[in-house]
C-alpha cells in the first residue's frame, strides 16, 4: 500500500496542543506520558510524541484512544470543541434516566468513529472475516462516542449518551484488539505519516 501524505489540519494541530497542555498541567515529562501509553498497549517513540505535540504528525484512532485513557478523559476532550458547547440535559433515553448531550445537529458518527472510518477506508476491500471485524470495530467506536443519537422521550431532542468513564478503558482495549485482528496479515508502509503504520504495530 502506498503511503499517503496527509496535511495536518486545524483539528490535528489542536489535538497536539491539547496533549502538550494536559501533559504539562499534570507535571509529566514526555517519558511519563510514553510510559502511560505503553501501559495501555501503545508503543510510541519520543520523537513521534514530539511531532504529535507540535502538530506535525497525524494521530490515528488507536493513539487517540490511548491518549484519552492515559489522561483519564473522553476522546472528544482531545478534539476541538464546537463553536458552542453542546447542551446537556437530564432525560429518559429508552426508559433509562441519564445525563445526555443534546445533538440536534447530528453528525452521523462521533470523533472516534470518524477516525476509525478513515482508517478502514484506507484498508480498501475487506475479505474473509474482515467485514465482521470492521463492523465490530465500528460498534465499539460508536459506544466510545456515546452511542447513536436517539430522541429523548421527555424533550424530543436528539441526544447522545455520555460515556461512562469506567467503561472507557475496556472499550478502548476491545477496539484496539479488534483493529489489531483486522490488521493481521496486512502489510503497511514504514512511513510514520501513514495512518495505518501504528495500527499494525499494536
Amino acid at each position: 500500500m502506498a503511503a499517503r501524505t496527509t496535511e495536518i489540519g486545524p483539528a490535528g494541530r489542536h489535538l497536539g496542543e491539547t496533549v502538550a497542555r494536559l501533559r504539562e498541567a499534570r507535571s509529566w515529562d514526555q517519558a511519563a506520558l510514553l510510559a502511560r501509553l505503553a501501559a495501555e498497549g501503545l508503543a510510541v517513540s519520543q520523537p513521534i510524541l514530539s511531532r504529535v505535540e507540535a502538530g506535525t504528525r497525524r494521530v490515528d484512532v488507536d493513539e487517540l484512544l490511548a491518549l484519552a485513557v492515559a489522561f483519564g478523559i473522553p476522546p472528544a476532550a482531545l478534539l476541538p470543541p464546537h463553536a458552542t458547547p453542546a447542551p446537556t440535559a437530564t432525560g429518559s433515553l429508552r426508559g433509562v434516566s441519564a445525563t445526555v448531550v443534546v445533538v440536534d445537529e447530528v453528525e452521523p458518527v462521533g470523533p472516534v468513529g470518524a477516525a476509525l472510518a478513515d482508517d478502514l477506508e484506507q484498508l480498501g476491500d475487506l475479505t474473509g472475516w474482515e467485514p465482521t471485524l470492521a463492523a465490530t470495530a465500528v460498534r465499539l467506536a460508536e459506544q466510545i462516542d456515546g452511542g447513536r443519537p436517539l430522541p429523548c422521550e421527555e424533550c424530543g431532542h436528539l441526544v447522545r449518551g455520555l460515556v461512562d468513564a469506567r467503561s472507557l478503558p475496556q472499550l478502548t482495549r476491545e477496539l484496539r484488539a479488534t483493529v489489531a485482528a483486522l490488521m493481521e496479515g496486512r502489510t503497511v508502509d514504514d512511513d510514520d505519516d501513514d495512518d495505518l503504520d501504528d495500527l499494525g504495530a499494536v
